[in-house]
């Protein structure tokens, strides 16, 4: 079993990262159906924290950062967070040839979750779209 070195799986994630862009950009979620439909909100009609991410995404790359917002604010909001993160990540994979260690305390997390509880109910409640 051969194992894959880090370098090439960091540029084939980037590189499938970069083609799903292209296909967001150039086929709207608003215009064409062939996206996925959340289960959750299938089966509840309630909104999951990750509803409206792909319109978010494709208002985002359109440049329409209002959209983007009205889509789904905490995606658009962690948007460059996550961005940073990869580019980081990318850097130090390419540079030293192995993935960095990132350790992210319990805390951190325990806080994100409530989060995005907080944001899951009052998107349901606040702020019927």
């Amino acid at each position: 079993m051969s194992v894959m070195r880090p370098r090439l799986m960091i540029g084939t994630v980037a590189a499938g990262l970069a083609s799903a862009l292209i296909v967001v950009y150039s086929f709207s979620p608003r215009h064409y159906s062939f996206y996925p439909r959340c289960p959750f909100y299938t089966a509840t009609h309630l909104l999951c924290p990750g509803c409206g991410a792909t319109r978010a995404l494709d208002s985002l790359l359109h440049g329409d950062w209002a959209g983007a917002l009205h889509s789904n604010a905490m995606f658009t909001l962690l948007v460059p967070v996550f961005l940073g993160w990869f580019v980081f990540c990318c850097y130090h994979t390419m540079r030293y040839d192995r993935f960095p260690r990132l350790a992210v305390p319990r805390g951190v997390w325990l806080g994100a979750g409530i989060v995005v509880l907080l944001f899951t109910v009052a998107r349901n409640t606040l702020f019927v779209i």
